[in-house]
């Protein structure tokens, strides 16, 4: 009997010694099973916050970009319109230059105008001071004829000095004096070639152009009748020598200025009257 309890009691320690460990290999089971669930609760709890992390971060990234894609816009709608603004300011003031350039372009063409006036009349004043004394010397050599009673030798002596005055005159005096056939030469004789002449003028230019050949052919008239005078040989070659100059002083003029160039043919002419009237009195003649 003692071996049977014995055999028992050794059973029933087996028993409970096999249950303890039962139950502790439970316990560490559920230990095991806790931490691991807590474990994956915490890797889950990493993860998503690396995943809200990386969202956030991805967030931001997205935000920036967006935010310099919009200051790219901006800046660019900016620059649009600042080049838009320069484009308007460009075209105003091309706008105002050439309304400017076309305001000039009339004044330029009315003041043209007006010198081109100014020059055509200072170019009849000229031509009508060149006619004066002659006029005048045929006035008062008409009036010393009405009359009277005209023979041969006082014809030719009319003609001659009509042709010594002034080459223009010559029909005024044939329509007086009867008997003489050269009105055809006459009518021609007050036509002047300047380009002929050798004198390169324009406008009033060339009206003292005109002035100073017919006075040259005034002289040439004045040395074939009395070229053999030493006196009046004298005053030929000075006066040539001056109608020379002043050839030459209206050439000079058409390069300078308009005002300048009025003060010159002012001086020229004043010099052709003064010419003139020597010439008259050589021929015994009061202008």
């Amino acid at each position: 009997m003692g071996k049977l309890t014995t055999y028992r009691d050794k059973r029933a320690e087996l028993k409970a010694h096999a249950k303890a460990l039962k139950s502790t290999a439970m316990t560490e089971a559920k230990l095991a099973a806790k931490e691991a669930r807590a474990k994956a609760k915490e890797a889950h709890r990493v993860d998503l916050a690396e995943a809200k992390e990386r969202a956030k971060l991805a967030g931001k990234t997205e935000d920036r970009k967006l935010k310099r894609e919009e200051k790219r816009i901006r800046r660019e709608e900016k620059r649009l319109e600042k080049q838009e603004k320069l484009a308007k300011k460009a075209s105003k003031r091309d706008r105002k230059a050439e309304k400017a350039l076309s305001k000039q372009e009339r004044a330029t063409l009315k003041r043209e105008a007006k010198l081109h006036s100014k020059d055509r009349k200072a170019a009849e004043k000229i031509e009508a001071a060149g006619r004066k004394h002659e006029y005048q010397l045929a006035e008062m050599e008409l009036k010393k004829l009405e009359g009277t009673k005209i023979g041969k030798e006082d014809m030719q002596r009319w003609l001659g000095l009509a042709k010594i005055a002034t080459p223009v005159l010559l029909p005024m005096v044939y329509k007086l004096v009867s008997g003489v056939q050269s009105t055809d030469s006459a009518a021609t004789a007050g036509a002047v070639d300047l380009k002929a002449a050798g004198i390169n003028a324009t406008g009033p230019g060339a009206a003292l152009g005109v002035r100073i050949v017919r006075l040259e052919q005034t002289l040439d008239q004045l040395e074939k009748t009395r070229g053999g005078e030493r006196e009046v040989t004298d005053f030929i070659a000075s006066t040539r020598t001056r109608l020379k100059d002043l050839r030459a002083a209206v050439e000079a003029a058409e390069t300078t200025p308009t005002a300048q160039r009025r003060e010159v043919h002012a001086s020229i002419s004043g010099e052709l009257d003064r010419i003139n009237k020597d010439i008259f009195a050589r021929l015994g003649v009061k202008a």
